[in-house]
């Protein structure tokens, strides 16, 4: 996954609920216009890490739920992640995952 892409297109979602191991992000429809988010939807067909259990994607909620390994993928710096204004704290938190998904 692109922490990087996800960092910019960010200001279009919002968390609408979030346990440890399933988030669902709501997404403005200006995001479908961004050309930056075709790229993560050419990602999308790609096999997740096994740390994400699933992805689903429904256009007419404008949501996407993923569903994840919370002992793996830190539900807290999830969270923090997509919603810190701190770009420094963000690098951090995306080399982390990164390297989690990596892995």
């Amino acid at each position: 996954m692109d922490f990087q892409l996800l960092m910019v297109l960010r200001d279009y979602l919002t968390i609408e609920h979030h346990v440890p191991g399933r988030i669902r992000i709501k997404f403005a429809m200006k995001l479908l216009a961004d050309p930056r988010a075709q790229e993560l939807k050419n990602k999308a067909g790609d096999t997740p890490p096994p740390c994400i259990y699933s992805t689903k994607v429904n256009l007419f909620t404008r949501s996407v739920i993923i569903e994840y390994d919370p002992e793996i993928i830190i539900p807290e710096k999830l969270q923090e992640a997509l919603t810190t204004a701190d770009p420094e704290r963000f690098d951090e938190l995306a080399a982390e995952f990164e390297a989690i998904m990596a892995a």
